[in-house]
């Protein structure tokens, strides 16, 4: 099982215990409990769905398909300096590494 569905299965459960308990509680306080409660929560959920929560939703079901994406130009840029600022530094070491190897050598008279 994906994360994905692994995720979709725990609201699937939380979402029926949720239910269930909100089932027992109007079984138990009555008619009096629940419309008000379920006017009051479906206009908050309404509020919390039509501001950025609900638009970041709507963002990832659409993009489920889209793994293929690029990132944006910026970062690639950004990359690619990068990848010039390590090779720059590995020509600094490997030029490093053969001064002290002449210097080395120097010390030992010239043996290898």
């Amino acid at each position: 099982m994906s994360g994905r569905d692994r995720s979709l299965t725990t609201l699937a459960v939380l979402a029926a215990l949720a239910l269930a308990a909100y089932t027992v509680l109007g079984l138990v306080v009555g008619e009096d409990f629940v419309i008000p409660a379920t006017v009051v929560g479906g206009i908050a959920a309404a509020v919390v769905l039509r501001g950025p929560v609900g638009q970041a939703l709507a963002r990832r079901i659409q993009s489920q398909g889209d793994s293929s994406e690029l990132p944006p130009e910026t970062v690639m840029a950004e990359l690619d300096e990068l990848r010039a600022r390590v090779l720059e530094l590995e020509e600094r070491v490997d030029f490093s590494e053969r001064l002290l190897a002449q210097a080395k050598q120097e010390e030992t008279g010239g043996l290898p």
